[in-house]
């Protein structure tokens, strides 16, 4: 009976573990996200893209409006009201008596049918409808370059994170190899093979890696918090990646790729249809300097009373058919003004291009040359490593004989350690490169 109670505080503090260790669980757990769930993850909530989604979404409206113009419009209307006439003048009956009128009043009920049709205004409307289509067609390439941006921004805050978590795992070799070299220095003071400057050298080392540590750590959890910033994801867990980085290398052909992105880039085509646009500008504004042809239908019913079962078409009625041109002979230089500005805007928009263009194929070879001396520091730096990790085995055996010096073999140490890293940084940046190529040729969102 004496061992129930503690075996009941057992159970007890069991339960209460396992309830801790499940809450804990929930909070910490880690979401590993590969690079094409990042990228739709960020384009389903990133709100880049929604507002893109949006302009787009505005010139396909502004396209259907357009439309409208060739329609005749319709409208219709419907009145009740009372009439009042005050006492008027005096007048004269037929027999020439005077009459005095002390005024009246009369409901009044009204009904319209009105309909106006242009038919013929310069082209005017054409030129409008074309003008609207370029629109839409450059919102959708801009929304495509847009997608093509995020995309490209996320594939480069995911290869940084993935670097400052690869940074981190070396930042980790290099404290426990720092930390066992202190131990043995350590050691060897005692039995008199080491010096007390070694021990220092060593200490000043540990202290070292530890502070780099430190600022690593805080560099990676930075770039975990702008990685999911473009996710804009509400996952209570924490964001991880895979730190595999698999590398196809790539021959390019520099004239072939610039090539296809001045034919196929979005953003380079969305200021194409944008000069479009423009060109029809000028023409619809063009068109105020013809006169415009049109057709207008007009039914009235007018009564004081209210028509038997709303049938206004049966009398106390009237119709017309309208035939009308008009011309603005002399509208204050308004035509003018708005030509002379059309014709601005379709060379502002000619400059955009030429300048774009410009800019892109600046880009593009600049992102090869980047990534060319990415690929040559990858082969570099990985003869680096085998190198680097040849010296410091043969530095500390040097100092283990008593031949070398503690600082030889930090030196060989620190080497090491930032040739791993040159490796990583190489890796990283040739893979953002090849996606910011991808995106500056046009053949991310073409893929």
């Amino acid at each position: 009976m004496k061992s129930y109670p503690g075996l009941i505080k057992a159970l007890i503090l069991i339960v209460l573990s396992l309830v801790l260790n499940a809450g804990s669980s929930g909070v910490c757990r880690a979401e590993v996200l590969s690079l094409d769930e990042c990228l739709n993850l960020a384009l389903k909530n990133n709100p880049d893209v929604h507002m893109a989604a949006q302009n787009v979404k505005k010139s396909e409206s502004n396209l259907r409006y357009s439309y409208g113009g060739l329609l005749p419009n319709l409208s219709t209307s419907f009145s009740k009201g009372h009439v009042y006439y005050g006492p008027s003048s005096v007048q004269f009956d037929s027999q020439g008596r005077p009459v005095q009128n002390t005024g009246f009043d009369y409901n009044n009920y009204g009904f319209r049918i009105n309909s106006d049709m242009v038919i013929f205004d310069g082209m005017g409307n054409f030129s409008r409808i074309a003008s609207a289509r370029h629109s839409r067609n450059s919102a959708l390439e801009q929304f495509k370059y847009n997608n093509d941006m995020i995309a490209a921004n996320v594939i480069r805050a995911y290869y940084n994170l993935v670097r400052n978590k690869m940074l981190l795992t070396v930042q980790k070799e290099s404290i426990e190899q720092a930390r066992q070299n202190l131990e043995r220095t350590e050691a060897l003071l005692e039995v008199g093979a080491a010096t007390r400057a070694d021990v220092l050298k060593a200490r000043v080392r540990h202290s070292n890696t530890r502070l780099t540590m430190i600022s690593t750590r805080n560099q990676a959890e930075l770039a975990r918090e702008d990685l999911i910033v473009l996710l804009n994801t509400r996952s209570n867990g924490v964001v991880e990646v895979d730190t595999d980085l698999r590398i196809d290398f790539r021959d390019f052909d520099q004239d072939a790729e610039i090539g296809f992105a001045l034919e196929n880039r979005p953003d380079l085509k969305s200021l194409k249809y944008n000069m479009k646009a423009a060109s029809s500008g000028i023409t619809s504004a063009r068109s105020s300097w013809f006169p415009v042809v049109g057709a207008n239908f007009g039914y009235t019913w007018n009564d004081r009373e209210m028509a038997d079962n709303l049938n206004f078409f049966k009398e106390e009625y009237a119709w017309s058919l309208t035939g009308y041109i008009t011309l603005n002979i002399f509208d204050r230089f308004q035509t003018s003004t708005n030509l002379a500005n059309a014709k601005a805007d379709y060379r502002i928009a000619e400059y955009n291009l030429e300048k774009s263009e410009l800019a892109a194929v600046r880009e593009i070879k600049g992102l090869m040359f980047g990534m060319r001396e990415a690929r040559e520091r990858i082969a570099v730096a990985t003869e680096t490593v085998e190198q680097a990790m040849e010296d410091l085995r043969l530095a500390e055996e040097r100092y283990r004989v008593g031949a070398g010096t503690m600082l030889e073999t930090i030196d060989a140490q620190v080497a090491l350690t930032q040739a791993k890293a040159d490796v990583i940084q190489a890796k990283c940046d040739y893979l953002v490169a090849d996606a910011d190529i991808a995106r500056a040729t046009g053949r991310m969102s073409n893929n």
